[in-house]
Parts: structure tokens; sequence; C-alpha cells
């Protein structure tokens, strides 16, 4: 009655359904209209376009699936209920919109027959009926674990003859044993008690010797074994049949092909345990009972390293009769001929590749034997590649010395040394500093007298050029003044000569001025007891601007200058 009164109220023309009469401005309205706010509240009109009715106004809101449908699919009169056909006026109840309710049951029926209540809503949505999202099945006696929660409801909740053929949902029989609902696949070998072994999780996946004791058998499981699905050993579901398992062979394929025959009858054992199939037993001790023992880096290579391939393919015994089999040639065919041969081994052995054993006394056989300072030099010093993708270079050397030494004398500074000279003209391989003798009278400027006890450096003096300090050779001055320094201030100097003639006076054979002819250069001629007075009877010294100076240029010539 509280629908049928609200829907009438709300609809335009609900005075003529009420009192059966087309008065609809009787005077019965006032006390409804008082009900809703006065004579003024404006009522709902119904007669509006199907797609613009608010379905909310009739007290009943389409969501989810509800939305999509028909007023025709619900309006109809086998839905309007029992007591609102008493009340209705209508005689074709086709023509009206009362009449129906908001439960679930007033349009659907109840395929639970009662059974889960009328409460539809507590299980499933407006959204889609078959998934019956609101039903939790932890809060019943059978909470839903591993694979169960993925089985649909029919696998468990089938049609009851004694119901009528209808779904059982209540007092459903499960029981404590997995035979319920599983047969028993062993014939009763485990007396049924599925939960020893296996969990709801997976069936194929079993309980480790924990629930299991597996050791009671003639095989005891350990490594991976513990892990190995039962069926990949135990072809049928009858555990109790006898399995093949004195031999790894008999359950493990040989994948490689035979060539471990030899070797224990090729048994896995003899290298394999049950830890994992990558771990290997067979070390460096058991490769030394091989045809090649492995030494130094080799002990550290991995096994792939020289067994090639992978699985069936796996090459147990590969070709060892040269090094480059498995090491690339790094020099490139240099050590291809005779004597070499490519033998790595003359040079190199498995300790390290870096150590090398030619020694001194092989290098005294090459072209260049090793003297002197070159003993000490490191080979990379002379032997290094011109680019990181070429090979180091041994034969073809240039053996000159400026294949591998700079010229520290610069060409610049010394244009004569440019093409003409050779090092080992001065130098020896001893020591760089150590110059062997050299002949000084073929060049421009002979030793002679104290000039042959002179140091090279005394008159060939360190010079800059671009930006580089060398010792200069060629352009060395032959004046005297470009080495000694005027040690008589300028009193030799004359007109347009910068510099004095020390030749005139000196030699190089003695400092002293013995060759000097007083007759000829001097304004005073030496005669009689004269010739045979010493120099610095008549030239004395006097302090000068650098020091003390004997003066010659200016001496009195008058007797009374000398003599009293």
């Amino acid at each position: 009655m509280e629908i049928r009164r609200r829907l009438e109220q709300k609809a335009g023309y609900h005075a003529q359904i009420i009192r059966g009469t087309g008065n609809a401005a009787s005077s019965d309205c006032a006390r409804c209209h008082a009900e809703h706010n006065g004579r003024a509240f404006e009522l709902v009109r119904w007669r509006v376009p199907k797609a613009k009715f608010d379905h909310r106004q009739a007290g009943f809101m389409l969501q989810g699936r509800h939305a999509g449908l028909s007023c025709q699919q619900c309006h109809q009169p086998k839905h309007i209920l029992d007591t609102a056909r008493q009340e209705l006026k209508q005689n074709d109840l086709s023509k009206t919109l009362l009449g129906l309710s908001g439960a679930c049951a007033s349009c659907h029926d109840d395929i639970h027959r009662g059974a889960l209540g009328a409460n539809c809503e507590k299980c499933h949505s407006q959204d889609q009926w078959k998934n019956a999202s609101g039903f939790q099945h932890d809060k019943t006696e059978f909470p839903l674990t591993g694979a169960h929660t993925r089985v649909r409801c029919d696998g468990c909740h089938k049609p009851v003859a004694a119901l009528g053929n209808r779904v059982q949902y209540k007092n459903f029989v499960f029981q404590e044993q997995c035979k319920s609902c599983h047969a028993d696949k062993h014939g009763g070998a485990f007396a049924a008690d599925c939960q020893k072994c296996h969990t709801t999780e997976n069936w194929k996946t079993v309980h480790s010797e924990s629930t299991f004791d597996h050791s009671r058998t003639k095989f005891p499981l350990v490594g991976l074994h513990r892990a190995v699905d039962c069926q990949k050993c135990h072809a049928t579901a009858n555990f109790r049949t006898p399995v093949a398992h004195e031999r790894c062979m008999d359950c493990h394929r040989d994948k490689h092909q035979g060539q471990l025959l030899a070797r224990a009858g090729g048994e896995c054992a003899a290298c394999h345990n049950e830890s994992g199939w990558k771990t290997i037993l067979f070390d460096s001790a058991a490769h030394a009972q091989t045809r090649y023992p492995l030494g130094g880096g080799h002990a550290k290579v991995a096994c792939g390293n020289c067994h090639p391939g992978g699985g069936t393919a796996l090459n147990f015994h590969p070709a060892f009769d040269s090094c480059l089999r498995c090491h690339k040639d790094r020099h490139a065919g240099q050590f291809s001929g005779a004597p070499w041969r490519n033998r790595c081994e003359q040079c190199h052995d498995v300790v390290g590749w870096k150590t090398v054993r030619y020694t001194l006394v092989d290098h005294a056989k090459s072209s260049f034997p090793l003297a002197g300072g070159h003993k000490a030099v490191p080979c990379a010093d002379c032997h290094h590649s011109a680019s990181a993708a070429e090979p180091i270079q041994y034969h073809g050397l240039r053996q000159e010395c400026a294949a591998c030494h700079e010229n520290p004398h610069s060409d610049a500074a010394s244009p004569a040394l440019k093409g003409n000279w050779s090092c080992d003209q001065c130098h020896t391989a001893r020591n760089w500093r150590e110059t062997a003798p050299f002949d000084h009278g073929r060049t421009a400027f002979p030793l002679l007298g104290r000039h042959r006890g002179a140091p090279c450096v005394g008159c060939h003096k360190p010079a800059t050029a671009n930006a580089r300090r060398t010792i200069v050779f060629h352009t060395a001055g032959k004046e005297c003044a470009a080495c000694h320094a005027d040690v008589h201030a300028g009193q030799f100097r004359g007109s347009g000569q910068p510099q004095p003639d020390c030749g005139r006076c000196h030699g190089p054979t003695n400092w002293r001025a013995d060759s000097f002819d007083h007759q000829k250069h001097s304004t005073f001629s030496l005669s009689g007891a004269h010739e045979r007075v010493p120099c610095r009877m008549c030239h004395t010294g006097q302090a000068g601007a650098t020091g003390r100076v004997v003066v010659y240029r200016g001496t009195p010539r008058r007797c009374e200058a000398c003599h009293e």
C-alpha cells in the first residue's frame, strides 16, 4: 500500500485510478497534497518521453543490467503483486506501470528454492547475475584454497535427485577426506589419505619428505631428485610398481653421445651428482689423468671455452696438438716461418700469457743482438703496434738509431748531422753519455793544443730551439771570443772589429803571449836590453770595471816613466 500511495501521489492522473472517476479535481486531493508541502506543490508528470524519464522518481533506480532494459521487460502483468492487483482499478493490467515491487523475486525466479534466503543482493549484483561476487566461501565450513578457488561452482554443487534435481548449496556433504569428490588414483596404495602427499595448490605437486618419507623406499630422494614430479619416475598411478634406478641411464639419456663410455662406463655419477646437473665433479686433478693435463692458467678456464657446443653437441675430445686450436694468433703470422712454426710454447707457457721465455741469448741470435744499455730496455719500448687494431711488430723493424731514438741534437740546430751522421759515430750502446773517440779533425775546427783536453760542453753549449733544449754542435763559434772572455777589457778591439783577434798574440798550446811580435804590432820597438825585460815590468795591472786588468795600450814610452 505504501508503494501504491507514493506512486499515485506522483502521477498526474492518479485521481482517476484512486477514485475510479475522471474528475481530476476531486476534493479528495487536499488530503494528499497537504502532505506534500501544500496545494502549491508541483506534481511530477509521468507522461514524458521514456528516454528522459528518471526512474529514481518511481522509487527504484535502474543500475547495471537493469539500465539497458525496456519498460515492457519489467512492467508486465505477470510481475504485478497479488496485493496490488486488488487495489488497481485498471481492467487491462498491461496498460499500467504500477503494482511492481523492488524485490528481486518479483521478476526473477529463485533458482535456489529458498535455500539461501530471499536476499539475492547478498551474493549477486545487478551487473552480472552469474558472477556471485558478493558470496564469500571463506565464511562457509569449507574455505576454498589453492586450485579449489579456480573450480566453477557447478564443479562441486550439482543437481541432487533427492532434492528434485535442484542444486544443493546448503548442508553440502564434503567430509574430511578428498575421496568425497576425488577418485583414488593409487588404488588404495596409500590408504586414500591424499593429504599426506598432496595439497590443494596443485595436484601434481607433492609434499617434500617431511610428508612422504621416500627414504623408506629403495631409492631415497636427495638433491634435485626431491623436486621431481612423481609421474616423472612413476609411469603409472600405482606407485608400488617397481621402477628401475640402479644406473643413471635407467632414467636419464646420455647427452654426450657415448663420448665418455670409456670413463666409468659412461656412468653420470662419475662427474655429476644430485645437487645440480651443471655442478661438475670433474676437476683439474681428474683432468690430469687425461691426455691433456691442465696447468697454470688453463686450470682456471671454464670448461665450455675448450669444449665447444652444448647439450648433445658438447665436444669432450677437442684437438689440442697446437695452441692455435684454441688461441688466436696475436702476432698475425710473424712467427709462422722457421724456426718458430707458430709454436707458441717456444716463448710462452701456461703460467701466464704475458710471461715470455724469450731471453737475451735468444735475441743474440736475431739480426739485432742486444748490447750495452739495450739489454735493459723493455721489449715494448721497441716492439709495439701502430694502432690498437694492429698486432705488435716483431719482424721488419728498422735497426738504425733514429727508428727508436729521437735526435737530441735537433737537425735545425745541427744541420750538418742531418742525414750525414749516425749515432754510433759518437755514442756507444753501453751508455748514452759515453762517447766514442770523435775525430774533430773532420770538422771545420780541428782541435789543437789545450783545446784537445777541453770538455765538449765547454764549447758546445745548450741552446733552445722549438721549445726544446739541445746541445749546439754545428753552429758553435770558431772565434776565441765565442768561448773565452776578453781579459784585456777591449784594449785590442779595432775600428769595425767588435772582438779582438786573440791569435795575434796567443796560440792554443799556451795562453801566454809567446808569439806576440812587439816590433810588428806595436809602436814601441824593443831593442837592446828591452828585449829581455819581462812584459809585466812595463805592462802593469790596474783595477778595471770587471776586475784587475793588465794595461797594454797607453803604456808610457819615455825613459823616465820606467827608469829613475
